[in-house]
C-alpha cells in the first residue's frame, strides 16, 4: 500500500498543479486584455479598477465556505465544482456587452476561484506528513508562477490576433478537458493524519484559540501585505506597463516573464533547502519562518525605493523585479504553517481562513491603485508607483512583527497543551 500510495503522488500533484495553471490563466486574460475590454466596453479607469475588486467579493466568503467543506468532503469533488464555476464564468465573459455582464463574470470567477489554493493544498498535503509538505507546497505555489508563465508568452499575442473573447472560449474548453482527466485519475491521499494509531479521531479546538494565536495572526498580516501588489498582476500591472511606460503587450508579457522565472527558482531552490534542513534537525521556526521575512523585508525596501525615489526606468523595473520575485517566496511557507499548527481535523478550514483573510488584500490593492492615480492628477505612472510604496511601507512593518512573533513550533505546543489528555500529536501526527 505503501508503495502504491508513493507512486501516484506524482500524478496527483501533476494534476494538482495543471489546475491551478488553468485557475491563473482564468485571471490573467483580463489583465492582458484589459486595453482591448477599455476600449470596446468605454470602461473609465474607475470602472475598469471596481471590475478588478469585483473579482474579490465573493472570494474570500467562498473560500471560507469551501473551506470548512472541505474538512468533510473529499476533495477530488470540490475540485471538480470549482473547474465548472470556471468553465461558466469564462463563457460569460465571453459573451459580456456591457460593465454589468462583465462584473457578473468576474464575480462569479472569483467565488470559483476562492477556495482554489487552500482545496488544492489541502488536497496535496494529504499525501505528506508534516515535514514532508514544505517542497509539494512550493511545487503548487510554483504552478501559479507556470501560469503566469504561460499568460505572458501566449495571451498577449492571442488576444492581438484573435481578440479577448476568444481566450475566454478557449480557456472554457481548456478547463472541461482538465475535469475529464481529473475524474479519470485524481484520488484522494492516503496519509490519513486525523486520526491517532488506534483508529480514534485526533481532537479539534475552537475557532476563536487557533484564529487569535500570535503565530496564525502574524503569518496572515505579512501575507496580506504581500498580497497587495501580487494582486495587482491581474489588473493595473499590464496597463501600467503598456499604457504608463510605452510597452508593448509583448514586451509587458516579457517582464511578467522574467519576474515568474524568478520566483519559481527561489522558490524550488529555498523550499528544498529548508526541507533539507528540518530533516537534519533545524527547527521550524528557522526553516520555515526566517528565510521568507527577510526576503520580504528586501522587497519591502525596494518597493519604497520604486516608490518614492526619482530613478530611471531600468532602475524602476529593476526594483520592482527584485521585489516581486522576493515576495512570492512566503506562500508556501505560510501555507506550510498554517496546516502545522492547526489540528489535522481543521486544515482545510483554517488554510481557507488564512487565505480568505489575506487575499482580501486583491479586493483593496486595485482600488487604492485607482485612488492613487486620482492622487496624482490622473497620472497612471506616478500613481501606480506611490500605492507601490505605500504597500512597501505596509510590507516592511508586518515583517519586523513577523520576525518576532511568528514561531510555529511553540504556537503548537501552546495549542496542544489547551486540550485535555492530549498528547504531543494532538494537532498533527508528523
Amino acid at each position: 500500500m505503501r508503495s502504491l500510495t508513493d507512486s501516484r503522488r506524482p500524478l496527483v500533484v501533476a494534476l494538482l498543479m495543471t489546475v491551478v495553471i488553468i485557475s491563473v490563466l482564468d485571471k490573467t486574460i483580463f489583465a492582458f486584455a484589459g486595453p482591448q475590454i477599455i476600449d470596446e466596453l468605454k470602461l473609465t479607469p474607475a470602472q475598469f479598477g471596481f471590475i478588478s475588486s469585483a473579482f474579490f467579493f465573493l472570494y474570500s466568503i467562498s473560500g471560507v465556505l469551501v473551506g470548512f467543506l472541505a474538512n468533510r468532503m473529499p476533495s477530488r469533488w470540490i475540485l471538480s465544482g470549482m473547474a465548472l464555476v470556471w468553465m461558466t464564468a469564462q463563457l460569460l465573459a465571453a459573451l459580456s456587452t456591457s460593465f454589468f455582464t462583465l462584473l457578473a463574470s468576474r464575480v462569479l470567477l472569483g467565488a470559483g476561484c476562492g477556495p482554489g489554493t487552500a482545496v488544492t493544498q489541502h488536497a496535496c498535503f494529504k499525501w505528506y506528513t508534516s515535514r514532508e509538505r514544505v517542497l509539494p507546497a512550493a511545487l503548487i505555489q510554483v504552478a501559479i508562477m507556470l501560469g503566469a508563465i504561460a499568460g505572458a508568452v501566449a495571451l498577449p499575442k492571442l488576444i492581438e490576433q484573435y481578440g479577448w473573447r476568444t481566450g475566454y472560449v478557449l480557456l472554457a474548453g481548456v478547463g472541461l478537458v482538465w475535469l475529464l482527466l481529473w475524474q479519470r485519475y485524481g484520488r484522494e491521499g492516503q496519509h490519513d493524519d486525523t486520526r491517532d494509531t488506534q483508529g480514534d479521531l485526533l481532537p479539534t479546538l475552537p475557532y476563536k484559540r487557533l484564529l487569535l494565536n500570535r503565530t496564525f495572526v502574524c503569518i496572515t498580516l505579512v501575507a496580506f501585505c504581500s498580497y497587495l501588489p501580487n494582486a495587482l498582476l491581474y489588473s493595473w500591472l499590464p496597463t501600467y506597463l503598456q499604457r504608463g511606460l510605452g510597452m508593448t503587450p509583448m514586451q509587458s508579457g516579457y517582464l511578467v516573464l522574467a519576474t515568474t522565472l524568478g520566483v519559481i527558482f527561489i522558490n524550488l531552490l529555498v523550499s528544498s533547502l529548508a526541507q533539507r534542513a528540518m530533516k537534519r534537525g533545524a527547527s521550524i521556526r528557522k526553516a520555515m519562518v526566517v528565510p521568507p521575512l527577510l526576503a520580504c523585508l528586501v522587497a519591502a525596501v525596494t518597493y519604497i525605493l520604486m516608490g518614492f525615489t526619482n530613478t530611471s526606468l531600468t532602475v524602476t523595473l529593476g526594483f520592482f523585479l527584485l521585489g516581486s520575485i522576493l515576495l512570492n517566496l512566503l506562500s508556501a511557507f505560510g501555507f506550510s504553517i498554517v496546516a502545522h499548527i492547526a489540528p489535522a481535523r481543521q486544515r482545510g478550514s483554517m488554510l481557507a481562513i488564512h487565505i480568505a483573510l489575506l487575499t482580501t488584500a486583491g479586493m483593496l490593492a486595485p482600488v487604492l491603485v485607482g485612488q492613487a492615480i486620482g492622487w496624482q492628477n490622473g497620472d497612471l505612472v506616478s500613481g501606480f508607483e506611490l500605492a507601490i510604496g505605500l504597500f512597501g511601507i505596509a510590507l516592511l512593518v508586518f515583517s519586523l512583527l513577523g520576525l518576532a512573533l511568528i514561531d510555529p513550533e511553540r504556537s503548537r505546543r501552546a495549542l496542544t497543551a489547551s486540550i485535555p489528555g492530549a498528547g504531543s500529536a494532538a494537532i498533527s501526527p508528523a
